[in-house]
């Protein structure tokens, strides 16, 4: 990890630091700090998460896999490059690939995270529908219009990655690594020859995608469990199925921007639009986004640092 990224990594977290302590004044009331005594056994969770994310894209690997440790500690670095850098949402995603390719070739490293992304997505996708599913349970209705609409965009944001491989994304993108290595020599390690063979070869392996999609799909599901155990602590007793209605709605509004680095404002507007389908004001729902920052702060400084463990 570059010194030069250490001055960012820093602002954000004061920025990030200082918005959630904005936010909680007024918000959380004396039920914050029970919130806050939650934070590690929130952290523990998301890591949980993060450890079945990281059996997915082992299974996603050939036959000779990195350990599920080494993947997990990967994973994990994911996560702080994409929560706590100005990037968009996919460069921990392009760090994760390069400390991979220094135990499987480049091709493969890339291809698995390129597929791991989509079989991501395509989970989300299957856990709006439960969202959606549970929220007309709730209601006693099937879902109105704007609900359907939001699930069709869901459906045509999982068909983006599919239909970008196959009209061949991938070999323009080692055509274009080939060109920047023949222009700058020093840079010829950064290709990628073979990552659209390697990534067919990834979507054909049917057990792997198979166990990926087994493996993400609980995963999505203890967000759920964090978004009741905070709701709770708050002292909105929200049923399972509320909860499980709020974090598919939510993270669904935080996909939406991936292009926004860690989807500022626009998780705090998803949490918020999805709160109030089952009649939760504005205010509990951002104390929620606001500890799912923390959490995400904390969970980010442990990537950061394990990144910085792999650098040096």
């Amino acid at each position: 990890m570059s010194r030069a990224v250490l001055p960012f990594l820093a602002l954000g977290v004061a920025l990030g630091g200082w918005a959630a302590i904005a936010s909680w004044r007024g918000i959380a009331g004396q039920d914050g700090l029970v919130v806050l005594g939650l934070l590690p056994l929130l952290v523990v969770l998301h890591v949980s998460q993060l450890l079945l994310a990281s059996l997915a894209w082992r299974a996603l690997l050939p036959a000779s896999r990195p350990r599920v440790l080494l993947l997990w500690r990967l994973r994990i670095i994911r996560e702080g490059v994409d929560s706590l850098l100005p990037v968009a949402q996919i460069g921990g995603e392009v760090v994760g690939a390069r400390l991979l390719a220094r135990h499987v070739p480049a091709a493969t490293a890339g291809a698995s995270v390129v597929v791991d992304l989509a079989v991501e997505l395509l989970t989300q996708v299957a856990f709006l529908g439960i969202g959606l599913l549970a929220l007309a349970s709730l209601s006693g209705r099937t879902p109105d219009a704007h609900w359907l609409i939001l699930a069709g965009a869901a459906l045509t944001l999982l068909a983006g990655p599919l239909i970008a491989m196959r009209l061949g994304v991938l070999r323009g993108i080692e055509a274009l690594l080939r060109g920047i290595a023949r222009r700058a020599p020093s840079l010829a390690g950064a290709s990628l020859d073979g990552l659209h063979a390697a990534a067919s070869a990834t979507w054909r392996r049917r057990e792997g995608l198979a166990a990926g999609i087994a493996l993400h799909l609980p995963a999505w599901g203890l967000g759920s469990i964090e978004t009741w155990l905070v709701l709770y602590a708050l002292g909105h007793s929200v049923t399972p199925g509320q909860a499980l209605v709020i974090e598919s709605l939510g993270m669904a509004g935080r996909s939406a921007g991936f292009a926004i680095p860690a989807a500022i404002g626009v998780q705090e507007a998803g949490f918020v639009l999805a709160a109030a389908t089952i009649g939760l004001g504005p205010g509990p729902a951002i104390a929620l986004s606001v500890i799912k920052r923390l959490r995400e702060v904390l969970v980010g400084l442990i990537g950061l640092g394990l990144w910085r463990m792999k650098s040096a």
